[in-house]
This record gives C-alpha cells, sequence and structure tokens, in this order.
C-alpha cells in the first residue's frame, strides 16, 4: 500500500505472511465454485498489493547487500507465486461473475425452460463483500447481455407466436412509467420496465376550402378596375389586421411546443430501446443528443441515464 508520497508502507513478516495464506485459501475455494465467493477482507486486493511492494523492495535490498544468493532466490520465487495466484484467482472470480450474470439474467425468462416453468434468478449479490471493480464488470456484463438479447430476438425465440400476438397495455401521450425515477438496475422489478403502445391521437382530416387562393389574394389586395374606384382601404387594414394576428398566434404556438421540448445528453446506453410519445422505438447511447418531451426527458434525466443539455 502506497502511503503520501508514493511511499510504500512496511508491514510486519506476520501480517505479510497472513495476507499470502487468505489469497491461496481464496484461490483453492474460488476454483471450487461456480459463483463468485465473498472476499475475506473489502481491502482485500490492497491488501495484495502492499504484499508484493514489500516482496520487491525486499528483494531490491537483498540482492545489492548479498547479490543472487539463496534468500533472494526464495523472495524471487516467492514473487513468482503470489503473482500467480494472483492471475489464477482473478480469471477464475471474473469466470464467476460472468456466469452468475448470464445464469441471472437468461433464467428470468418465463419460457426458457424446456418444461415452460419459469426459474428462480439466483440470489443478488452483497456488493459490501466484493471489490468496486467487479461489481462494475458485473455491471457492463448486463448490459452486453442485453444488447445480445436484442441482436438474437431473443423475445421472439423463446415465446415464439406468444411473443408476436402478446398485446402490450395502450398508455395516454406524455405517460411517464414508475421505472424512469428508479437508479437500481431494473428498476422496481428488476426486470426492467413493461413495454407499452402510446395512445395515437388522431387528426382532424383536411378541408380544401372552396374559394380558390388566387381569388382570395385578389381580394386582399384590392385593386380598383379603374382609375375612378377608390381601393377599399378598411377592406386591406382588415386583412393585414388578420394575417398579424394569424402570424403571431403560429408564433406563440411555436413557442408553446419548443417549451415541451428539452434537450438532453445521454450519460449511458440505455439497456434497452424504449418507446417515445409518438410510439417510436429509440434505442439511445451514451454521447447521443436528443429533443425529447419534457416529461418524457424529466424521467430520464431523474432516472440518471441523461443530462439536461439545455442551450442557454
Amino acid at each position: 500500500m502506497s502511503g503520501e508520497g508514493g511511499e510504500v508502507t512496511r508491514v510486519s513478516a506476520a501480517q505479510l505472511q497472513a495476507i499470502e495464506n487468505q489469497l491461496f485459501s481464496l484461490v483453492r475455494q474460488q476454483a471450487k465454485q461456480n459463483h463468485p465467493i465473498e472476499l475475506p477482507r473489502p481491502d482485500f486486493w490492497a491488501q495484495v498489493s502492499t504484499l508484493l511492494a514489500n516482496i520487491d523492495i525486499e528483494l531490491a535490498e537483498v540482492g545489492k547487500s548479498e547479490g543472487w544468493s539463496v534468500k533472494a532466490q526464495n523472495l524471487s520465487r516467492r514473487q513468482g507465486n503470489v503473482r500467480r495466484a494472483v492471475a489464477d484467482l482473478t480469471q477464475h472470480r471474473l469466470t464467476s461473475f460472468v456466469r452468475h450474470a448470464s445464469t441471472n439474467n437468461l433464467a428470468s425468462a418465463p419460457y426458457g425452460d424446456v418444461l415452460g416453468d419459469a426459474k428462480s434468478p439466483l440470489t443478488p449479490l452483497d456488493w459490501q463483500r466484493h471489490d468496486a471493480a467487479e461489481r462494475a464488470f458485473y455491471e457492463g456484463l448486463n448490459e452486453l447481455i442485453e444488447k445480445y438479447k436484442r441482436h438474437v430476438s431473443w423475445n421472439v425465440l423463446q415465446k415464439g407466436l406468444i411473443g408476436e400476438t402478446e398485446q402490450n397495455p395502450v398508455v395516454e401521450r406524455g405517460t411517464v412509467q414508475l421505472d424512469s425515477f428508479v437508479k437500481d438496475d431494473g428498476g422496481i422489478t428488476g426486470q426492467g420496465p413493461p413495454k407499452v403502445v402510446v395512445k395515437k391521437v388522431e387528426s382532424q382530416p383536411y378541408e380544401d376550402p372552396d374559394e380558390d387562393e388566387e381569388n382570395r389574394i385578389a381580394k386582399m389586395s384590392a385593386y380598383p378596375t379603374s382609375g375612378m374606384v377608390k381601393p377599399d382601404v378598411t377592406s386591406t387594414e382588415d386583412s393585414h389586421s388578420t394575417e398579424s394576428a394569424s402570424l403571431e398566434e403560429s408564433k406563440n404556438s411555436a413557442d408553446e411546443t419548443d417549451d415541451r421540448m428539452i434537450r438532453i445528453k445521454m450519460l449511458t446506453d440505455l439497456p434497452a430501446p424504449i418507446m417515445d410519445t409518438d410510439g417510436n422505438e429509440l434505442e439511445l447511447m451514451e454521447g447521443d443528443v436528443e429533443f425529447c418531451e419534457s416529461d418524457f426527458a424529466t424521467g430520464l434525466i431523474a432516472a440518471g441515464f441523461a443530462e439536461d443539455a439545455s442551450i442557454a
């Protein structure tokens, strides 16, 4: 373990031997287990680093004073054994994390069993008894598994025609699911938000005006037919007033639409495609910048998937 200024903390020989014994014991235990076993202490890997640092220092000191003596050879052999044990333990643990993540994810499929019975997911891992780097590795595995399931159409493979004909609930436009406000992986149920269909708003059919556009413009211009006829000033002013009011109303409507849109930037990949308020399926990835309706964008920001990227 390094102290201030990069100095290595010297530990007693008894403490170093205890750390070494824990390391070799953990290698033997993990090699026999399919699931990741708990570490003996929260700072286990930091202690192993301290062990190797002290061996390096002692080997350098013996080399200067005694040269390549028997003691130096024993220290070098001990150093190699510790490093080999670290590599073996890391390999076994990463393999067990991969097996646990894939089994826990795929076993949750309701039709994953050949007999049609749902399998119970594995017991959740207690991350207080594992290293933080291992947790980050495990969470990354879950994201990769979800991407793999999308690429191979996992739901179709598992549910078949049932998955094709299964009806999703219909919700009103702007509805935000509760899972959007839960930061834990998998949301409330642990399996992500349910799929929904956004209700489409029926648009009014376009009615073609009876009056021809050229006739309407001619009336608005109010050109005189002869030099004796004066233009209808009142009609012209009323027409300009109507046009100004229409432009102002359109501008206000556009402003209201812009107020409902929020510019966001994705902070992480979404584990699965989501459906916007128009019923379109979106696959948002880290770094994407999108304009979303306020309710939809607020849900993503509250869930920690995105941040507000509005332009000042």
